[in-house]
């Protein structure tokens, strides 16, 4: 459901408004903070959730400067009726409070047991992709890949918002009764990011095996402490920016050999060389920077029959890949992640982040901005990102500045 605005000589006698970001025009970089928007109204089977925070992902950053991104603008143009753009609210990785389950949800679940029915008061978060649930995808267990499959914040209304509405079979629950105790907010607010790198590091099966990580981002940082829990034998990171801090953080979490490729592949190649001297070169390289040359890191490093997946978004299309020396004649295999599978991924990160032994809710952490941003102060936290000072960063759609 599309966002409305109230007619000026009402917007000062109703109450339900809400604060929110609205990307306006495509072709120009930047947000609009709004004042003047309705409050999401509930559907049916739908459930509305007052948003505590709300977290910046890349694809986030690519929408505010459109300009610049052939893919985005596409991507968000995808199911246009009219051949022309309606502004929508962006952002969606969030968590929040149910304030309202919409008519038919109750009716439809009458015999869900209470502790696993989502009520009013409820923490939770939810799955932003929403698949159609009719087509071959969707009936084989694979409703992340749903050809039709629109995501709130980039093709409908989504969460840098005080309110947002989502379907109820999209809704995870964090905590009953509003009970933030085992998920603080801020971590609530970036499942969404995490869920990521949990379905990248488990299609790669790493126990075992030796790993290169390309891109010492959020979820590069996060794909390395998951390869060390997961059972990696060894782990190589790359980085071309901020690397000091970056790799101080990846040794913590468990890499072994931090790169800095700022300058070109050559040391990263001479360490796999040295450390994989039984075969010609690493058994699993994860791409999650979208960084060009990162591409052809990948291929090159990938020891003959290795695995290479794919999370990384580059801004533009690859170009003279050569697929028969990267691919065909080293028998390598290569996969592709979108998202997180629905719902067994949500299953698998939340059971990690509950398990105290393995510390992932401090590590987390550590990869977000300790402030956190209010939504007027939008400007700054993009700029912020863009400048590489912070690695993830949370808005709070309550504060004010």
């Amino acid at each position: 459901m599309q966002h409305q605005t109230l007619p000026k000589a009402s917007q000062e006698s109703l109450v339900n408004q809400m604060k929110c970001l609205v990307k306006e025009d495509l072709n120009k970089d930047g947000l609009s903070l709004r004042n003047d928007m309705l409050e999401p109204t509930v559907g049916v089977g739908e459930v509305k959730i007052r948003v505590l925070a709300t977290a910046v992902c890349g694809t986030d950053k690519s929408i505010y400067g459109s300009s610049r991104s052939v893919g985005i603008r596409n991507e968000m143009q995808r199911y246009l009726s009219a051949g022309q753009y309606s502004p929508i609210v962006v952002g969606h990785e969030f968590c929040g409070i149910v304030e309202e389950v919409g008519p038919g949800v109750k009716a439809e679940h009458v015999n869900v047991p209470q502790e696993l029915l989502i009520e009013v008061g409820d923490y939770v978060t939810a799955e932003m992709h929403l698949s159609c649930g009719h087509c071959h995808l969707c009936r084989t267990g694979n409703e992340h890949i749903c050809t039709m499959v629109k995501v709130k914040g980039l093709h409908l209304d989504g969460c840098f918002a005080q309110h947002v509405v989502v379907p109820y079979k999209n809704v995870i629950q964090l905590g009953k009764n509003g009970d933030t105790s085992q998920i603080p907010t801020k971590i609530g607010a970036m499942l969404d990011a995490f869920g990521n790198a949990v379905h990248t590091v488990q299609e790669a099966d790493v126990a075992g095996k030796s790993v290169a990580i390309l891109g010492a981002g959020p979820l590069g940082l996060m794909a390395t402490f998951l390869c060390r829990a997961f059972g990696a034998t060894r782990i190589y990171l790359t980085e071309a920016a901020d690397v000091d801090r970056r790799f101080g953080l990846a040794r913590e979490f468990g890499a072994d050999s931090c790169i800095d490729v700022s300058k070109g592949s050559a040391d990263l190649h001479r360490q796999v060389e040295k450390f994989e001297t039984g075969s010609n070169g690493v058994d699993v390289v994860l791409e999650m920077s979208g960084s060009l040359p990162a591409y052809d890191d990948a291929f090159r490093i990938v020891r003959n029959g290795g695995q290479v997946v794919l999370l990384g978004l580059a801004r533009e299309p690859l170009k003279n890949f050569d697929i028969a020396n990267g691919v065909i004649w080293k028998g390598v295999t290569v996969k592709g992640i979108f998202g997180r599978k629905m719902f067994a991924t949500w299953e698998t990160m939340l059971s990690l982040i509950r398990s105290d032994r393995l510390d992932l809710k401090s590590k987390l952490d550590r990869v977000l901005a300790a402030k956190v941003y209010a939504l007027d102060e939008y400007e700054e936290a993009f700029e912020t990102l863009a400048r590489g000072t912070e690695l993830k960063l949370v808005f709070s759609p309550g504060n004010k500045k």
